[in-house]
């Protein structure tokens, strides 16, 4: 497959991700799917720790890897557009919709806040697996900032901020 029809591949099963989630949960209550506006100050403190904690995790373990602008050059427009719609903004919604919007909307009320946090976190990075052992450390970790955010907001939104930014940086 080409470059173009990889990258056009992975936009359609993300952008399809987020409209299945859309649909299926459209007559849920806007809180439990966290559809609500997150306060500001909270949301950027969430934010800002999200980052220290990408930065900090890449200085220690390098799990990012090398800058290699290399691929990016070489790829069509198209494709590079693609792959950071599908891999920084479609993907991150629609994970994010999943496990700190239905996920942590269905499971609170039933098994509370702490472990909601823990269970959407560890079932967020099992769907890493492909990662070494560090790395899954470090994106369990992720997932229950995100689920820290996602309690303490009240909202799906800073989440997603938060995941689309990781992504963003990790992709280059």
């Amino acid at each position: 497959m080409s470059s173009v029809g990889s990258a056009a591949l992975k936009v359609a099963i993300a952008g399809g991700a987020v409209a299945v989630v859309l649909l299926k949960t459209r007559r849920l209550p806007r809180e439990q799917m966290g559809f609500v506006r997150p306060p500001v100050l909270p949301s950027l403190l969430f934010i800002a720790a999200y980052l220290g904690w990408m930065l900090a995790t890449d200085a220690v373990i390098h799990w990012r890897g090398p800058w290699n602008w290399q691929p990016w050059i070489d790829a069509p427009l198209a494709a590079s557009a693609m792959r950071v719609l599908a891999v920084c903004f479609l993907g991150p919604t629609a994970e994010e919709l999943i496990f700190r919007g239905f996920g942590f909307g269905f499971l609170q009320p039933r098994i509370g806040t702490t472990l909601t946090v823990v269970v959407t976190a560890a079932a967020w990075a099992a769907l890493h697996y492909s990662y070494g052992w560090a790395v899954l450390f470090v994106i369990l970790v992720d997932g229950i900032l995100l689920g820290l955010a996602r309690w303490k907001t009240r909202s799906v939104f800073p989440p997603i901020v938060m995941h689309m930014l990781y992504n963003l940086y990790a992709i280059w």
